[in-house]
Parts: structure tokens; C-alpha cells; sequence
């Protein structure tokens, strides 16, 4: 199963970007999404679309400090294509607004 699971998470690393459903994730595997989802999430910790998030945000963490661009930019890029559902979920896995993040990072 974990190998199963190395394949998704590669599939996720490449396609990030993307538009990705918990079918998407599922058919990498060729599993139904209700036993995927049991599955990632034994070996995981977290649902399939919980870790794709939490990805994207590390991913527009990165962005934002390496080439400096916007959070709008780097929302985007990492496949959020609604800024105010990425302020929730940066919020949630960081504690903080994208904002307050790169203010941090200035300060630093």
C-alpha cells in the first residue's frame, strides 16, 4: 500500500497546479474514491484532498519567499483559483494570512 501511496504522492508533486478531484487521485491507483481515501488516509494521516491542500500552500510558501511574487500569484500557480478559499486554507496550515506570512519573511 505505501508503495501505492508513493505513486500518489508523485502524482500530486507533478500536478499540483492542476485542477485535481478525489476521482483524479483515485484513478492514479485505480481505486474507487471511497477505498482510496481509506487507504491515504491510513498511511497518511490526513484525506487525499487535505494533504493536496496542504501541498499547495507549502508550494505558494515557497514561491512567495523564493521569486517574490504576489500571494494572489502564488494562489494561482499552486491551482487555488479562489484567493479567499486559499486565505482559509493558508490560514489553516500556517497559522496566519498569506499577508501576515510575508510580512514575516520581510522582517526576517
Amino acid at each position: 500500500d505505501s508503495d501505492q501511496i508513493k505513486q500518489v504522492l508523485n502524482y500530486i508533486r507533478r500536478n499540483y497546479a492542476s485542477q485535481l478531484s478525489l476521482s483524479d487521485l483515485a484513478k492514479v491507483l485505480q481505486l474507487s474514491p471511497e477505498h482510496f481515501c481509506r487507504v491515504f488516509r491510513s498511511i497518511i494521516g490526513k484525506s487525499p484532498i487535505d494533504y493536496l491542500n496542504y501541498y499547495r500552500i507549502e508550494r505558494a510558501c515557497y514561491l512567495m519567499a523564493a521569486e517574490d511574487i504576489s500571494v494572489t500569484e502564488a494562489a494561482y500557480r499552486c491551482g487555488f483559483n479562489d484567493s479567499s478559499y486559499f486565505v482559509r486554507a493558508f490560514k489553516k496550515y500556517k497559522n496566519v494570512t498569506p499577508r501576515q506570512y510575508m510580512q514575516r519573511l520581510e522582517k526576517s
